[in-house]
């Protein structure tokens, strides 16, 4: 599945020698799986834009016309939803162009930078929310109850399906990720809103609907800010989550005695499924070898999962 080209020795000095060898780039071309998945993922994210797009105006204008901060909110919240599956949309249809010579790993990572924009532009709808709600708890306005009912409902219904869609795609895809959780803010603030209706219609309490409105704001805003803070490490090349750099150095040394030290180790992500890593390793002349090289990349790539490696070996 994963190939190095030859590797090659010189002389360094009098008595050592150096090896390096190279992944090719791993690409939807050498895995068909991930190919057909990102095409299926990108057909529902499709499917879903459309359906949101006929909603959102619904929304947006029957939450003016019951005086509704919290299903404006929801409308605005559904607008930017549009938005961000056309982002989406557009990250897999950019993620299939191929490798060449100016973008050597491809283009993998334009769907992380649509899931970053995706967060961080929740987190501004958020604040947004937050804001005019604070506002209209010290202003507090009419709301017509029974109407805000029966358009929350169908919005929630319209979100339901929408989220059910996209969480049957590959949810191991940070893009997709981002789209879902999306969904599952507005099938949660539709949820508020029809609770927020239920309330007015037969309390009179007309706060419910700031109050409402900032608690579904934050719930957002943390599955958002998790977003945008695991696409910006990628973005950042850092350390994917879950992978510690001391503990593969560890292991690599008790694993292959002959590795005297293992060391410029550098560990980054291309995309979800594309980890990188490069690393000097010294041992005696005798180990410096193809064999030897193809055994220690194989074991990284199926024990800690770094599906490219640069390995330099050096005389100890």
């Amino acid at each position: 599945m994963y190939h190095s080209h030859p590797a090659e020795t010189r002389p360094l000095g009098s008595d050592a020698a150096t090896v390096s060898a190279q992944d090719t780039a791993c690409d939807g071309a050498h895995h068909p799986h991930i190919g057909h998945s990102h095409h299926h993922s990108q057909r529902k994210v499709m499917i879903a834009a459309i359906i949101t797009a006929s909603y959102m105006l619904v929304e947006i204008i029957g939450g003016l016309w019951v005086n509704s901060i919290a299903l404006v909110a929801d409308g605005v919240h559904m607008l930017t939803d549009a938005v961000a599956l056309a982002l989406a949309w557009w990250g897999f249809q950019i993620a299939k162009k191929s490798a060449n010579e100016r973008m050597t790993f491809g283009y993998q990572r334009f769907q992380i930078l649509t899931a970053f924009v995706n967060g961080f532009t929740l987190l501004l709808i958020v604040a947004g929310v937050i804001g005019m709600a604070i506002h209209r708890l010290f202003e507090p306005q009419e709301v017509m109850g029974k109407e805000m009912f029966i358009i929350a409902l169908i919005g929630l219904l319209n979100n339901l399906v929408v989220f059910w869609i996209l969480h049957s795609g590959d949810q191991n895809n940070l893009n997709m990720r981002g789209a879902t959780l999306h969904f599952m803010g507005d099938a949660l603030g539709s949820v508020a809103v029809i609770i927020g209706a239920i309330i007015i219609y037969f309390t009179g309490w007309m706060p419910i609907d700031p109050i409402l409105s900032i608690m579904m704001a934050l719930i957002i805003g943390f599955g958002a800010y998790r977003l945008t803070k695991e696409s910006a490490n990628i973005l950042l090349e850092g350390v994917p989550a879950g992978y510690d750099i001391a503990a593969i150095k560890h292991d690599l040394q008790n694993r292959f005695d002959f590795l005297s030290e293992v060391y410029h180790i550098h560990l980054w992500a291309i995309a979800e499924d594309q980890v990188m890593m490069t690393l000097h390793a010294k041992t005696d002349l005798a180990k410096i070898n193809d064999q030897i090289i193809l055994e220690i990349k194989q074991y990284l790539n199926h024990t800690h999962r770094v599906h490219h490696v640069t390995l330099q070996l050096e005389q100890a």
